[in-house]
Formats: C-alpha cells, sequence, structure tokens
C-alpha cells in the first residue's frame, strides 16, 4: 500500500483543505545544536498551517530537537510527523531523549497527530522510552498510522510498545513493524492490545521471528479487526499449525484485499488449511505464498480456491506462487488458465517430495531455537554506532596496574587507599589514565576512576573533593561526548552492560549525590545532563529503594 504521508491526515477529514507543512527530507543534515536546526526552525515558525513536518533522511541531536521541539509548541494543527531514517550515526542513548524532547513540543502545543512515522531508525528497545510519554499522551489519541519498521525494538520494545499503547484507548487503522524481531512474546503482546482495538486496516509485521504461537495470538487479534484489508507476515516461521490458526481469522475477514505469506515456512498442510478458507475471500486481490515448501496437488487447491468465484479473473491482480512445487508442464498450464495475467509461477528448488512432507515437530525445534529477547537483525543496527564495550575487546593498560598506588585503589576502592596518593588524588588518578590511547579506554578508565571515588563521597570529605574535580577533569578529557554518557549511563546502571566483563566496584547511591552536586555546573555539557537526567526520570521507578532515596533527594537529577 503506497501512502503519502504528507498529505494523508488532511484528506482523511478535510478534503477540501490543502496541505501544508514543512519538508526537509533526504538533505543529509548533521544537527546537533540550535543553530544548526535554525533553518528548520525558520521554516516552521513561518508556516501558519503545520499540518505534516518531515525530517527524514538527516541525522537529529538533542539539542536540536529541543530547540525544534520549542517551535512546535506553536503548532496544535500538526497531523503528520514522518521521522524515519533521523538518527544516522546516533548512539542508542543519545536518541530516547531527542524523541522526548520531540514530543514534548507537540504535547506542549496540544497536537491530535493522525500519521507518526519513525521507520528505520533502529532504536531499539531504548528507543520505545523516548516514545512512551508521547504514546500515552492526547497527542496519539486519534492517531491512525503508526509506522515503526526495522527499529530492531525485540521482544522488550515490543512489550513496552503495547504497554503505551493500551494506556488508553487506540483506534489506529494502519501498524507497520517489519524487521523488529518482535519474536513470539512481543507479537503476543501487540495481539492483546490490537484485539481492543478493532480498528485495524493495514497490519505489515514482516521479519520478526515470529512462531506458530505468536501466529496464533495475532490470529485470535485479527478476528477483532473485520476492516483488515491488507495482511503482511512475510518471513515469519507461522508453519502449518500458524497456517491453520490463521485460517480460523480469514472467514471473519470479509474485506481482506491483500495477503503476503511468502516465506513463512507454510508447507503443504498450511496450505491445504488456508486454501479452505480462501473460498470466501470475495474481495481477495493479491496473495503471497512464494517459497513456502508446498507440494504440487496443495498448490492447485490454493488455485482452486482462488478461482471458485466467478468474478475471480477481473479481480485476482496478483497470486504468487513461485519456489513452491508446482508440477510438470501440464499442472502449471492448468493453473496459468485458471489464474490468467495474475499468477506468478515458478518451480522451486528441491523436489515435490520435499515439499509434500514436513511435521509439527520442524516447528517445535525451530521455535526453541529463537534468540534473545533483545536480538534484532545485524542490518537493522548499522544505522547506530556501536555502543561502547558492547562485545568488544577494550585496550586496558594503564587502568589495572595493581603495583601502583592508583591502580591498588581502582582494585579496591577505600577511604584509606584514595588518601594514600597524597594532598591532589585527582591529579594523580589524571596523571595515571592519561596514558591510555584508545579513546573509548581511556573514557571508560575516567568514568570508573570517578565512580570509585564518588563511592566514598558519603563518608570523606576528600571523595567528595576528588569527585567533583575528576567530574570536571572527565569532561575536558572525554571527546565524544556521547561515548562519554553511554559509558556513565552504564556505571550508574541506568541501562545495561553488554560485557560480561563488566563489574561495579563502586557504591551507586553515593554515586548519584556526587552527581547532584556537579550536573547543574556551567562546566557540564547541556546535552549530557539532558541524557542523565531523561534516564533517571525514566528508570527512577525501576532503581533498588536505596537509589531511590537518594534521588529523591535530589530533584535537579530528574528535573
Amino acid at each position: 500500500m503506497s501512502i503519502d504521508l504528507n498529505s494523508l491526515s488532511t484528506a482523511l477529514n478535510e478534503p477540501n483543505r490543502t496541505a501544508s507543512g514543512v519538508d526537509f527530507s533526504g538533505r543529509s543534515l548533521k544537527l546537533d545544536t540550535e543553530k544548526d536546526a535554525q533553518p528548520i526552525i525558520d521554516a516552521i515558525n513561518a508556516c501558519p498551517d503545520l499540518q505534516y513536518l518531515t525530517l527524514t533522511g538527516n541525522t537529529l541531536g538533542v539539542e536540536a530537537a529541543q530547540a525544534i521541539s520549542k517551535a512546535l509548541t506553536r503548532h496544535p494543527e500538526l497531523k503528520t510527523a514522518s521521522f524515519s531514517d533521523m538518527f544516522t550515526g546516533r548512539m542508542k542513548t543519545e536518541i530516547p531523549p531527542a524523541l522526548s524532547a520531540l514530543g514534548d513540543g507537540m504535547i506542549e502545543a496540544g497536537a491530535r497527530l493522525k500519521v507518526l512515522d519513525l521507520s528505520d531508525n533502529a532504536f531499539g528497545p531504548i528507543g520505545v522510552e523516548g516514545l512512551a510519554k508521547l504514546l500515552q499522551s492526547d497527542v496519539c489519541s486519534q492517531l491512525q498510522e503508526l509506522h515503526l519498521n526495522n527499529n530492531g525494538l525485540g521482544i522488550t520494545g515490543g512489550r513496552l510498545l503495547a504497554r503505551a499503547l493500551s494506556a488508553s484507548p487506540r483506534h489506529l487503522r494502519v501498524f507497520v513493524a517489519g524487521r523488529n524481531r518482535l519474536e513470539n512474546e512481543g507479537a503476543k503482546a501487540l495481539a492483546n492490545v490490537f484485539q481492543s482495538m478493532g480498528s485495524l486496516e493495514e497490519v505489515s509485521m514482516p521479519q520478526n521471528g515470529i512462531y506458530h504461537s505468536g501466529i496464533t495470538a495475532l490470529s485470535e487479534a485479527f478476528k477483532e479487526n473485520p476492516g483488515l484489508s491488507c495482511l503482511n507476515l512475510n518471513d515469519n516461521t507461522m508453519g502449518p499449525t500458524g497456517a491453520a490458526a490463521i485460517a480460523t481469522a480469514l472467514p471473519r475477514l470479509k474485506k481482506l484485499k491483500s495477503i503476503n505469506f511468502g516465506d513463512c515456512l507454510l508447507k503443504s498442510a498450511g496450505a491445504k488449511a488456508l486454501a479452505k478458507s480462501l473460498k470466501d475471500s470475495v474481495l481477495l486481490e493479491s496473495l503471497d505464498l512464494s517459497h513456502n515448501e508446498i507440494g504440487r496437488e496443495a498448490c492447485m487447491e490454493v488455485v482452486d480456491a482462488l478461482t471458485s468465484l466467478p468474478d475471480s479473473s477481473d479481480r485476482l491482480t496478483r497470486v504468487v506462487l513461485a519456489g513452491n512445487s508446482l508440477g510438470g508442464a501440464d499442472n502449471k498450464s492448468t493453473m496459468k488458465k485458471k489464474l490468467g495475467a495474475s499468477a506468478e509461477l515458478s518451480d522451486g528448488e528441491g523436489s515435490e517430495d520435499e515439499y509434500v512432507t514436513g511435521s509439527d515437530s520442524d516447528e517445535m525445534e525451530e521455535e526453541q531455537g529463537q534468540s534473545d529477547e533483545d536480538s534484532a537483525p545485524e542490518d537493522s543496527q548499522n544505522h547506530i554506532t556501536r555502543d561502547p564495550g558492547e562485545e568488544i575487546s577494550l585496550d586496558r593498560s594503564g587502568i589495572e596496574e595493581v603495583h601502583t598506588d592508583v591502580g591498588k585503589f581502582l582494585n579496591n576502592p577505600t577511604v584509606e587507599n584514595l588518601i594514600n596518593l597524597g594532598s591532589n588524588p585527582a591529579d594523580v588518578i589524571d596523571a595515571h589514565l592519561q596514558s591510555i590511547r584508545d579513546q573509548e579506554s581511556l573514557t571508560l578508565a575516567y568514568v570508573e576512576a570517578l565512580c570509585c571515588v564518588s563511592g566514598l563521597s558519603a563518608e570523606s570529605v576528600t571523595a567528595a573533593e576528588t569527585a567533583r574535580r575528576l567530574y570536571h577533569t572527565l569532561v575536558q578529557r572525554a571527546r565524544q561526548q556521547w561515548l562519554l554518557a553511554n559509558t556513565l549511563l552504564r556505571a550508574l546502571k541506568l541501562i545495561k552492560s553488554e560485557n560480561k566483563d563488566y563489574k561495579i566496584r563502586w557504591r551507586i547511591p553515593a554515586c548519584y549525590s556526587a552527581l547532584a552536586a556537579e550536573i547543574d555546573a556551567s562546566y557540564f555539557p547541556a546535552a549530557l545532563r539532558d541524557t542523565l537526567k531523561f534516564f533517571v526520570a525514566s528508570k527512577m521507578a525501576s532503581l533498588p529503594a536505596e537509589v531511590r532515596a537518594v534521588i529523591e533527594k535530589h530533584p535537579n537529577l530528574f528535573t
């Protein structure tokens, strides 16, 4: 289905109104600061009727997002936000506060979006945290289309998304979330939301690693959405069991025009189950069952089902059975004659015997082999700068030399070992760490040293003063601010570390007290400050009680 996102929202309810808005799509702008974003801000301010805003194909930082957000506060008429492919080269921890900032601008304006497109941003589960407030707000109370294709959400992201969408009634017409590795649990969470909507007309969830139990949950949800006209579950392992579940839903979906179950390992049993239900699909125009290991007999049953109604030759536009075993020339000729110009036929590579057999035990084995919760397609992660510490081997030379006083302190951070560093421990630690050349290792080393000192700040005046000086030094030494943000977030346990060898050697509550003393200092980078505050606010409820108690004493950590 081809959609003009810039004008759809207007056409839905106001067909006589000319769509107007701001479109900066495809300009490859690197927007880090308010100054960088000024051309967009000027265009927004100059638009008296901002029905759409398109920022697709640029890369947006937190400060720039905040500046654009301020401009959006004056435009309650905004209906379409096209923010796809907008974070190329950004670290994952940079994205949530940027998304949150944009959402805050629309919330303050009192906008009521009809279309929200955030596809191709590969922000993973952490990105949904930045979206949650927006999705739960009245801005999305009239949302009709949500596009989240290729974002690597994983199971956790799917659950967070479902929770946000279920906070209050939503009546989506279009839901697009392909290439997200939602898997069974993510699909089940979303199925619960779909079931209560009842308004869906298009669902596109290809390449999500969903097996038959997830497909079954979705099938039950589809039954409650009788207006569904376009259904794409391509490249999920539906199998015969999942196909049988979908087949029970098809008789309730009288408006279906397009079905794509290509590469779903349906096999002959699954295709036969679908064929029985397809006989009553009176509006169906397009069906893709390609590359499903379907045998000759089952393929013919599908063709017979599709052509059983007298108007089929005029109605059918595309029937794809390529990549299955279609039988001999006579068989294919019969299929082509029945299907007419809509037929797209070619044999699969294997023999017919391969495709006729196949048991549900194959499905069970494959389903048990699903990946971890937050797995994502490799190419869906290429847009984002790799998180430091994520499955890499860091050069830790200069960090753990236990024969030095600094090394001794870093391995065993006590007040006594800190005092043994002399009257200026911050200078001693700084001199010790400057020998590290690799930027990632250097940032990691400074953050760990800072946290070792900060963890003692509640019991030692020397530690508190040293932590203050180290914060200032750290900001100067770290050349990549978003690398610093990632590393600090891990050290404070606000995001999890993917490095199994990463160990916390410091006292977390005292680290938050030390951070509170510095976070509003003039030298502290604004973007770093905003990112830390965002994550503290969003994660506070899940932090240990002793950490929450400290944070609650320091509102400047989250406001």
